[in-house]
């Protein structure tokens, strides 16, 4: 049995993502994925759930960079300029390929919100185990806690959530990622981009 190759132009945008097709879609995806985090934080009795759905938040919001840059930030040199006066001194111009100027705006990016720096940490961690260097080497992502203001359950605690520490200060995951969002609106609005309408409860 031969297999029939097929070109990535045979395949419609989307079919290969569950239907997620923008940037947009990806931050309706990082609100939801926060929502639930939040909700789930009292059935989560399984403490590496909590951290499984950490990680997912920390990989949707640091991801949808990938996904604005394929789908706006490359689109032309207008949409360059525009992103340009956010970030002055970075020179997109002197990148060869759309690799490179992706791994700077990523850079960018990082330096200038901390929450997205954080998550960009988390996000990428696994390629960083054997390196020499690592980015934020102050970081730990391994402490799941008991909510301290929850009453415990006939069990013992029954609703945990997740801290992260960068040096001695601790983040709590669920303010994280709401900065993390709050630091992509901020992003979008300098930029006059619009930005899906999604209303967090948490």
């Amino acid at each position: 049995m031969t297999s029939q190759k097929i070109s990535p132009s045979d395949v419609p945008h989307g079919e290969q993502s569950f239907g997620i097709r923008t940037w947009q879609d990806m931050f309706r995806k990082l609100c939801f994925e926060l929502e639930e985090f939040v909700i789930t934080r009292g059935s989560d009795h399984n403490l590496a759930a909590r951290g499984y759905r950490a990680l997912n938040l920390a990989w949707t919001a640091w991801h949808l960079h990938d996904w604005f840059f394929e789908s706006q930030m490359d689109a032309g040199d207008l949409k360059l300029a525009v992103v340009k006066l956010v970030f002055p001194s970075a020179d997109f111009e002197a990148k060869k390929s759309k690799r490179e100027r992706l791994a700077l705006f990523g850079e960018e990016l990082a330096a200038r919100f901390e929450a997205l720096r954080i998550c960009r940490t988390l996000a990428t961690a696994g390629k960083h185990g054997k390196a020499e260097h690592r980015p934020m080497s102050e970081l730990r992502a391994h402490e799941v806690r008991p909510i301290e203001w929850m009453p415990p359950g006939p069990n013992g605690p029954i609703y945990y959530d997740v801290r992260i520490l960068v040096g001695n200060v601790p983040w709590d995951a669920r303010d994280l990622f709401v900065q993390a969002i709050a630091d992509w609106r901020n992003f979008f609005a300098l930029i006059s981009e619009a930005v899906p309408d999604t209303q967090l409860s948490v």
